[in-house]
């Protein structure tokens, strides 16, 4: 009878061999200021992950509530610190299961970024099928963006996605959700001798909501990364995209992508990246800007989208301590397209520094600023005045 009775925690035990279990929460403060408005958000984020040899689980989830506090001067009409709601936010939950050496499934909220980083970026609701094979690594994805939050999605591709995401949540899912978009992505990695690794994506968008300005499109990328020394990398890439509005003709757009990073020589940890984007702007009836499904701005003050737009960038990045990084770039964007109401098609530059400091696992500190300033271009009025921006936040893990 006894040896009946240890059975029960024989088998805890020996679970415990096979699949591990781990939980926690973090907690998050994180302060932003601009010339027009303030905004300071707390957050909690809880987290759980289960996994085994070929079975894992993560869930997290953000509970927030963002202040914000605005001039008189600003669109809102009012200065003095707004009253928020509670933000609910399923941040990442997957289900990974390794088939075999070779092939993989992920389901849940999971990653995404297209091959050249200029049409999806985040997290995004749906399936992927990872494959190894002898002529390089295959993935095949199929992802829905409507039960995401607007705010972090930022999916702005129509004029409704725009006045969508401008009304203020209040408290339901109409004003919560995200532009309803589907897309399938197909993404072949192949290797190009040693090192070399040839990448070709094809992706696929639909819209999904009942609107007279309905945009399907696709897009094809192709990209190459050499590699001519164990301290450098060059990226090449070009994009083609092509769009169908409801009642409009058929258009097309294009992108480009060159990059470069270096590990610099010498007793620091310090690393240089030079990075070039463009992509095309309106031209005609035909030929426009293209549209990305996930609308990320490409500097940390500067405002546009890749859409009609082209910079050159400078980032270093140096790790003084484990613990301590620091990081600095400068950008400058311009126009590639004609605007009647602008004389010129320079932006302007932009200077962005960092310092993210972990003095220990559970807690990280991270200060940054950066000034954007459109004297150095010709497309704002003379009486245009910098913008700037700071950021301070604290992560506490428990």
């Amino acid at each position: 009878m006894k040896r009946i009775l240890l059975l029960p925690v024989l088998l805890f035990f020996s679970a415990a061999l096979v699949f591990s279990a781990d939980y926690g929460f973090l907690i998050e403060q994180n302060f932003e200021a601009t010339k027009e408005e303030a905004s300071y958000t707390p957050a909690f984020i809880p987290w759980f992950s289960w996994n085994n040899d070929r079975t894992s689980v993560y869930f997290s989830g953000i509970f927030s509530v963002k202040y914000y506090s605005y001039n008189s001067e600003s669109s809102a009409g009012s200065s003095g610190w707004v009253k928020p709601l509670l933000t609910p936010e399923l941040s990442r939950f997957a289900v990974s299961h390794r088939i075999s050496q070779r092939y993989s499934i992920e389901a849940g909220r999971i990653e995404y970024t297209d091959a050249m980083d200029f049409t999806a970026s985040g997290l995004f609701d749906g399936l992927r099928f990872n494959a190894v094979t002898s002529l390089g690594s295959i993935s095949i994805g199929a992802f829905y963006t409507g039960l995401l939050y607007k705010e972090t999605a930022e999916i702005l591709m129509t004029a409704h996605d725009i006045d969508h995401y401008e009304q203020a949540w209040n408290g339901d899912f109409d004003s919560y959700g995200a532009s309803r978009r589907a897309f399938a992505a197909v993404r072949w990695d192949i290797p190009v001798g040693k090192t070399n690794t040839l990448s070709a994506e094809a992706l696929f968008q639909f819209d999904l909501n009942n609107t007279d300005d309905i945009l399907n499109s696709q897009y094809g990328e192709v990209q190459m990364a050499f590699y001519p020394t164990n301290m450098t990398e060059i990226t090449v890439g070009a994009l083609f995209e092509t769009m169908e509005y409801k009642n409009r003709n058929f258009t097309f757009a294009l992108g480009a992508l060159a990059r470069a990073k270096m590990i610099v020589p010498g007793s620091l940890n310090d690393q240089l990246n030079i990075t070039m984007k463009l992509s095309s702007g309106q031209g005609n009836d035909t030929f426009t800007a293209i549209v990305p499904i996930s609308a990320r701005t490409q500097g940390m003050v500067f405002p546009g989208t890749i859409s009609g737009l082209a910079y050159l960038s400078a980032d270093y990045v140096v790790k003084v301590l484990n613990s301590l990084l620091i990081d600095g770039s400068l950008r400058y964007f311009a126009r590639t397209y004609k605007d009647s109401a602008a004389e010129g098609n320079f932006y302007g530059g932009e200077f962005w520094a960092s310092v993210a400091w972990q003095p220990f696992d559970d807690m990280r500190f991270t200060l940054g600023g950066g000034v954007f300033f459109p004297g150095l271009g010709n497309v704002y009025t003379d009486r245009t005045d910098p913008m700037w921006k700071f950021i301070a936040g604290l992560s506490l893990s428990f």
